[in-house]
This record gives C-alpha cells, sequence and structure tokens, in this order.
C-alpha cells in the first residue's frame, strides 16, 4: 500500500511495536491483543521485521480475543455488543497479567479494540496503544504545540467536511481501473492499448 499511496500508510497498529519497546526494559514483555491469534501468529514476524523490531525476542505475547462473549461479531461482520465484550476482555487481560507478571504495556492490533483501551488502562494502570494512538501520534507531528513556540500559526478547523468524489484519492491507474471496471474484456483491451 505504501508503493501506491500517496499518504502516509499504517497497515497495523503494530507499527508502534518498536517504539512501545524501545520506552521499556528489555526483560518487559508487551501483550498484544488481536482478533484471532491464529491469523496473526504467522503474520508477526514479518510484521516486527517490517516495524523495525528484532523478531528474534520473545517480548511480544500474543492473544486473540475470539473466544470472548460476544466478539464472534467481528468474525460475522456484526455489530460488537461492546456492554457484553469490555468486561470480558478486562477480565482476560486481569488474568493473563496474573500469569505474566513482566508485561509493561499493551497493544490492541485489531481496529475493532479502540473501545476497550479506556476500561484496559483503568484496570491495568499500564499503557494501552492501538489504531488511535498511532494516528494521533503522527497527526500530532504537523499540530501547533500550544505549550511552547510559535502559538496560532495553525487555522482551527471550520467544521465544514471537504467535498469527497468517490475515487478522487486514487492514484490515475486505479481511477482507470474503477472507470473500466463495467467494460467488456474487448472494451478493455482496447482501452488500455
Amino acid at each position: 500500500a505504501r508503493k501506491i499511496a500517496t499518504a502516509p500508510v499504517f497497515m497495523s497498529s503494530m507499527v508502534q511495536c518498536a517504539i512501545i519497546a524501545a520506552a521499556f526494559d528489555e526483560n518487559d514483555r508487551i501483550l498484544i491483543l488481536t482478533a484471532n491469534d491464529r491469523t496473526l501468529e504467522p503474520q508477526k514476524d514479518v510484521l516486527l521485521n517490517h516495524c523495525g523490531v528484532r523478531v528474534s525476542d520473545n517480548r511480544f505475547l500474543i492473544r486473540g480475543c475470539e473466544h470472548l462473549p460476544g466478539f464472534d461479531a467481528v468474525a460475522k461482520g456484526e455489530a460488537v455488543p461492546i456492554h457484553i465484550v469490555q468486561p470480558a476482555i478486562v477480565e482476560m487481560t486481569m488474568d493473563i497479567l496474573k500469569r505474566e507478571k513482566r508485561i509493561a504495556a499493551i497493544l490492541l492490533e485489531c481496529t475493532e479494540l479502540p473501545p476497550y483501551a479506556d476500561a484496559l488502562r483503568a484496570a491495568t494502570e499500564l499503557p494501552v496503544f492501538d489504531a488511535i494512538t498511532c494516528c494521533d501520534f503522527y497527526v500530532s507531528g504537523y499540530k501547533d504545540n500550544p505549550r511552547f513556540g510559535i502559538n496560532d500559526w495553525q487555522a482551527e478547523w471550520d467544521h465544514q467536511q471537504d467535498t469527497y468524489k468517490f475515487g478522487g484519492n486514487l492514484i490515475e491507474a486505479d481511477k482507470r481501473a474503477l472507470q473500466q471496471k463495467d467494460l467488456t474484456p474487448d472494451q478493455l483491451k482496447a482501452a488500455q492499448v
């Protein structure tokens, strides 16, 4: 995605692993919660390596939430019942922390998990990172820091959303493909010449 995008791309909240690992002792562990650990585990080394993390270390403990009551809605593409999942994810995490004493931080890999970050922070008193903290970190690099430096150089948002045109954010090749998707094979071949 980074090769064709004109904007920054974070394919996983795991891009934060390097900075999280650097912040703690080398013997501390980071708990990674995901929708399904069986599907993330085979990709773990590639993702961590791509994010600049030594994959040989055993600092990252991956646990899935697929067995939690109500979380099966994710696999079904349904609305997740937060009032059911939240106490279950907190209980599961607290059980993990009882067994794994060296966990110093939690990373929520799945984009369905940020609604539970505050509950986990409150219950565990550990830092919890997710897709939202990843985006906030990146966006903060562009924002005015009101505490010092030049202030008021950045205009406040006018609360007017930019007009969006379907496909307007695509690169030219993808725009052509989108426009040509309804063409017959002969028409598509002629359009590519």
